[in-house]
């Protein structure tokens, strides 16, 4: 078959996918999380040529990169933001299909697959609008290219290889110690007995990496003062594992943005982190860790279960091809490859957390192991459609949820901008949803948020810290009996209300001004 003839599922999918992005996006432009709305404000500062700023040890570069190139052409930033990581969804399912072609997938699978897959990048573009997806598109070429024909006596390719992991790591910096230790573990495996050769391949791909990562690490050290490939794994490791995060003892109660034209704090967390404990730090951090390590396993358990409820299988057959002979009889070593590679993507986040997203990079692993099981014992259209079917249900769940989520808070920042309430506000927010309409609320009218940590600040030490920092407004979800649950007696109602009328008036905000 022709070569272009066989990407035909790819191209008919693509096209798919993205017109039911072009339907959607309007229910789903809003939805903006805390870490969109770093990613956002960066982006923007890259646009704008403001990169003392833009470069940030939190947040990975790539796709701030790519997004400002787009809000260079007039366009804003979220439908900049929301294009660039359709492209990284197209290159994820692009490369899920050469897969599928490199290990003879049948051709009825293909389609069932990759349409299933295509529905759930809908989904994916819209959940994490920022670096995971590249990430994935990224450390999937670099497997990839390791199981080209005679990769081991390809130099180009292993350059190319380095590139990727480059390339995966400006995407999301957990890929530069996972990739290390995935190419060196599956071309010790590629390599069999010849040991040299594995050590020259490896040593010229993590080269390449390096020296393409270079600049960006010179420039986190011009930053921040310090050597280092992200400061988001070393903040990471301690918040999870304290349970919360620790705070520069000076800041008290209120927590303020990066910049003074930030939504928040979260534009770059290291500016107000304090100390960082590790499992090294004590035997009663070490303790903990454990402890964590036991929790998160149960996590990537939930977080399998809402890729498809056949993920723990597929992660059992996994195993199998790497340790059963009788299945290693069945099929080709490459295929062991592809198990090895799937089964350490999420070792590193054992120490850490998981979320589904964070296991995204697995997924279409996933399906090329079961695809290969399925044709093999379960060779029936039905079966393969009811199979498939199952990495949508989560989806589907989640963007029933998400319709709409985030238009109230934009309504509600043109109320504010209408009725000239512009400057830094706080209130008592819990963590989870009302965090999120703090930040999105934030974002979209331009006011800085002094995120207040300390939930059981006296009045006065309250009244005093808004009039250090500057900050009018005080602002209370009305209908949030949990959320803001004190109004300091010194704040004043100014007599705006901003009401989404479409939901009904229990849907407000308040707004108290300081005397």
């Amino acid at each position: 078959m022709n070569a272009s003839h066989k990407y035909i599922p790819f191209f008919a999918l693509a096209l798919l996918m993205a017109a039911v992005l072009f339907f959607i996006y309007p229910h789903y432009q809003y939805y903006i999380d805390p870490d969109g709305t770093a990613y956002l404000t960066i982006a923007k500062r890259y646009a704008d040529g403001d990169w003392s700023k833009a470069i940030n040890g939190y947040w990975s570069p790539w796709s701030c990169w790519l997004t400002a190139i787009i809000i260079k052409t007039g366009l804003d930033p979220i439908p900049a933001s929301i294009i660039i990581n359709a492209l990284g969804a197209v290159g994820f399912l692009f490369i899920t299909q050469s897969f599928f072609l490199r290990f003879d997938i049948v051709r009825i699978l293909q389609w069932v697959l990759l349409a299933t897959l295509g529905l759930f990048l809908c989904f994916a573009v819209f959940w994490q609008s920022f670096d995971d997806l590249w990430e994935c598109f990224f450390l999937l070429v670099a497997l990839r290219l390791m199981l080209a024909a005679d990769f081991l006596y390809r130099p180009r390719l292993w350059v190319l290889l380095g590139i990727a992991g480059a390339l995966a790591y400006f995407a999301k910096a957990y890929s530069l110690p996972f990739f290390i230790l995935n190419i060196a573990c599956c071309l010790f495996f590629l390599s069999k007995d010849n040991r040299r050769q594995w050590l020259k391949v490896t040593g010229v791909a993590v080269a390449a990496m390096i020296v393409c990562s270079i600049p960006w690490i010179f420039a986190l050290h011009d930053k921040y003062g310090i050597w280092t490939t992200s400061t988001a794994g070393p903040l990471n490791t301690s918040w999870y594992l304290v349970g919360h995060q620790l705070y520069k003892p000076e800041l008290k109660g209120l927590l303020p943005p990066a910049y003074p034209d930030s939504p928040y704090f979260w534009e770059d967390p290291y500016s107000v982190t304090g100390d960082t404990p590790h499992f090294w730090s004590s035997w009663y951090f070490f303790g903990r860790q454990l402890l964590k390590v036991v929790q998160n396993c149960y996590k990537l358990l939930e977080s399998m279960l809402q890729l498809s409820v056949f993920f723990p299988l597929i992660t059992l057959v996994a195993w199998l091809l790497l340790t059963s002979k009788k299945l290693k009889q069945l099929f080709t070593d490459d295929i062991s490859v592809v198990a090895l590679s799937f089964l350490l993507f999420p070792l590193g986040y054992l120490l850490v957390n998981f979320e589904s997203r964070y296991i995204w990079y697995m997924l279409p692993l996933g399906m090329l192991m079961g695809a290969l099981m399925l044709q093999k014992y379960a060779g029936r259209n039905l079966v393969y459609a009811g199979c498939a079917v199952t990495f949508l249900l989560y989806p589907a769940w989640q963007m029933y949820r998400l319709y709409d989520t985030g238009k109230e808070e934009y309504q509600w920042a043109q109320e504010l901008r209408l009725r000239n309430i512009q400057g830094g506000f706080t209130g008592i927010v819990s963590p989870g949803k009302l965090i999120q309409s703090a930040a999105r609320l934030a974002y979209f009218s331009g006011n800085p948020f002094y995120y207040l940590k300390a939930a059981r600040i006296t009045e006065n030490d309250l009244v005093t810290e808004m009039r250090q920092y500057g900050i009018h407004y005080f602002f209370v979800y009305t209908y949030a009996a949990n959320g803001f649950y004190m109004v300091p007696r010194k704040l004043e109602a100014t007599g705006s209300r901003v009401t989404e009328t479409d939901i009904g008036e229990t849907n407000e905000i308040k707004v108290f001004k300081l005397n």
